[in-house]
């Protein structure tokens, strides 16, 4: 799953620009991924200058 940190986003747009499933909205001046949209490309990842995109593992720990 990609994700994108808030904290750290700084809003350049440069992530809306790569998506190939229009995938990334920006809310509140920070980018978020719609999940359902996401075919999980990450070429977002390297284009974000603050690196606040991420792919983080979805798996469950028992």
């Amino acid at each position: 799953m990609i994700v994108v940190d808030k904290t750290e986003c700084v809003g350049c747009e440069e992530c809306l620009h790569v998506c190939p499933m229009d995938a990334i909205v920006m809310k509140i001046e920070k980018a978020e991924i719609i999940q359902h949209k996401c075919d999980e490309c990450d070429r977002c990842i390297p284009v974000c200058p603050v690196k606040a995109i991420r792919e983080v593992s979805t798996q469950l720990k028992y």
